[in-house]
């Protein structure tokens, strides 16, 4: 590869191994590095802000997405998220019942700000990505019939990951 001269449309996927920059994981890999930028934006505001918890739990976040682009770089398995103190099944269960932990029930308004309209961004710029797994990694992708998932490790986590930014929404919203 280093003495070929590769295509300005071609990038590698792994290894020597180079695809078109349409190809599916790349295109996933794109909305991640997309994802990742925009919490970077989300941390800038909250510590504009002043809000260091927030941006501490973005922080966790941005971690966890760099993980999910490793593991599917390196075709490694992930493991589910722990973010905010909170195991993949305690975020899931908690986001369906942010009223009962925060108090309160919260729909996104823009009276309540910057940094929450970015949060709630970020949750469904996530499930967008979520979408995406699905349809690359999930049953049937690649062409064919498949009867199980590919990656059902990458959707979980980015569904719970979603989870993980609804809860901080209401959080930060709750101000709990």
């Amino acid at each position: 590869m280093d003495d070929v001269k590769k295509a300005e449309y071609m990038t590698s996927l792994r290894g020597n191994c180079l695809v078109s920059k349409t190809h599916r994981c790349i295109a996933f890999r794109g909305r991640i590095d997309t994802l990742q930028a925009e919490v970077i934006q989300a941390q800038v505001l909250a510590a504009a802000e002043g809000e260091s918890e927030v941006c501490s739990h973005l922080g966790e976040i941005l971690d966890y997405l760099r993980t999910i682009m490793s593991a599917e770089v390196t075709e490694s398995p992930l493991s589910p998220p722990f973010l905010f103190g909170l195991d993949a099944e305690t975020l899931h269960r908690q986001s369906h019942n942010t009223q009962d932990i925060f108090g309160k029930a919260v729909l996104p308004d823009y009276s309540q700000g910057s940094l929450a309209a970015a949060i709630n961004s970020l949750r469904a710029k996530t499930r967008e990505v979520e979408l995406l797994a699905v349809s690359i990694f999930g049953p049937g992708s690649g062409g064919g019939e498949k009867p199980e998932p590919e990656r059902p490790d990458i959707i979980l986590a980015l569904n719970r990951l979603s989870s993980a930014l609804w809860w901080l929404f209401c959080k930060h919203v709750s101000k709990t």
